[in-house]
């Protein structure tokens, strides 16, 4: 189980690469020097506030290509480490796509399809240049990352080979009590619930948690709870607006517990004929 008392690192990304789209050389580009400074072990809470956005059509940040959204990605997680922030939620639009794990294959369609193995695709490669960030940091190898199931985890696995340093785990929304063992009879001391933190790996400085589902939520509240807030928790394209939540108080934690660094989706509404929202952290 992580500690709870684990302190929080907070790490200063560098500057800016040179990129190549090649995928071997694209992870290297984002490798930056980078710097720890010393943080309590506690945070202070934060301060709710509804998300908020920028009309991308009027916004000077706007990204024109891969290279300098992952560059403002990056940008904003070091100001939200830097910000003490240690509950994040970053989001691209579905499918994606970075070029980790290699070009996609063209269509000879006119309107090509976006396959929902596009989408996992995406997620993997997004959570694996996330994970970039803290390469030759002292967070490399208490990096973990949690898929939502077995098949993406064993694909990241695969894919990322023996380069990722860090742990790549399944996420467990089922939480199954362990089977009763010894007496059990009347009087005898009442057996725990597992804890959802004991699939986390003890140490564990910073948790990716890729594309989860709405079953799953319950779950990863309390893992966030029993880990503390020394644990950076960062939510890789949940989709948050998407979820279908059990309660209002569910949806409330989410949404405002965890701040949200990069956020980025075209036409949001219906109504909207192109344009879109923007949000970079601190902005």
């Amino acid at each position: 189980m992580v500690a709870k008392t684990a302190p929080l690192l907070l790490l200063l990304i560098g500057g800016a690469g040179a990129w190549c789209p090649v995928p071997s050389a694209m992870l290297q580009s984002m490798r930056r020097p980078a710097f720890s400074v010393n943080s309590p072990a506690c945070l202070a809470p934060r301060v709710q506030r509804p998300h908020r956005g920028t009309a991308i059509s009027m916004a000077k940040q706007v990204p024109r290509n891969v290279k300098e959204s992952i560059d403002q990605l990056r940008d904003a997680i070091q100001a939200a480490l830097s910000g003490r922030k240690s509950r994040m939620d970053i989001e691209f639009p579905y499918a994606s796509g970075f070029g980790v794990e290699g070009e996609k294959k063209k269509s000879d369609a006119k309107i090509p399809l976006v396959t929902k193995e596009d989408g996992n695709v995406s997620d993997r490669e997004l959570a694996r240049l996330v994970t970039e960030m803290f390469r030759g940091t002292a967070l490399e190898e208490t990096t973990v990352v949690a898929f939502a199931d077995g098949t993406q985890a064993g694909k990241a696995k695969k894919k990322w080979d023996a380069d990722f340093k860090g742990q790549i785990i399944v996420l467990d929304a089922k939480q199954k009590k362990t089977k009763s063992t010894g007496g059990g009879g009347f009087g005898a001391a009442p057996k725990e619930a597992p804890s959802a933190a004991s699939a986390v790996p003890e140490g564990t400085e910073v948790l990716l948690i890729v594309g989860p589902q709405a079953k799953q939520l319950k779950a990863i509240e309390k893992l966030a709870c029993e880990v503390g807030l020394g644990c950076v928790i960062i939510l890789v394209n949940a989709r948050l607006d998407e979820l279908e939540y059990e309660t209002s108080d569910q949806e409330a934690y989410f949404k405002e517990e965890f701040e949200r660094v990069f956020f980025i989706k075209t036409a949001p509404l219906p109504t909207w004929s192109g344009g879109g929202l923007l949000r970079l952290f601190p902005d």
